[in-house]
């Protein structure tokens, strides 16, 4: 499989950034003159919205839907560029890399995403929304989150709820 541009930006991004574990979270930007009265969100809450527009837009291209797909990803790409950015960092786990990764997802994965989508083309969709969610696992397993997985597969529930074996089994 020929690993994209947009993966090895995010991959670069993370080497980068190096592991945070022991590093203090990086700090939030300041509000602008329109957010002060606007509380930033929790990065979890906002990963929630993206999670159901990341399935909704796989599960209408999957159904040919594509105006439906084309629109969730468009609100994919509004997610990151206002909510993702600002939100409160977890307190737990690494979290140093998390804006960069944000952002060479925003810059080089979604544009993928958002050509591919707007193609109308089952296809092309589906190898763009793969890369997308490898860029998604690879920032969950950075973030020490790799429980946290996205399918690779457009119509797939977000995240990953399929039955693994019981511990010690």
């Amino acid at each position: 499989m020929k690993i994209p541009a947009s993966a090895a930006l995010l991959v670069g991004a993370v080497v980068l950034v190096g592991c945070s574990r022991g590093q203090p979270p990086a700090p939030a930007p300041a509000p602008s003159a329109n957010e002060d009265a606007e509380e930033a969100p929790d990065l979890g809450n906002v990963m929630v919205q993206v999670a159901r527009r990341f399935e909704i837009a796989g599960k209408a291209v999957a159904a040919n839907r594509f105006e439906l797909g084309e629109f969730e990803v468009g609100e994919l790409q509004e997610v990151f560029e206002n909510d993702v950015q600002r939100a409160k960092l977890p307190k737990e786990g690494p979290t140093g890399q998390i804006r960069p990764m944000a952002r060479a997802f925003l810059d080089g994965v979604l544009p993928e995403l958002t050509k591919a989508a707007a193609s109308k083309d089952k296809a092309k969709f589906a190898i763009a929304f793969e890369h997308t969610a490898a860029a998604c696992n690879a920032c969950h397993t950075a973030a020490a989150k790799a429980f946290i997985q996205v399918p690779t597969v457009p119509g797939q529930s977000v995240p990953v709820l399929d039955p693994v074996p019981a511990p010690g089994k």
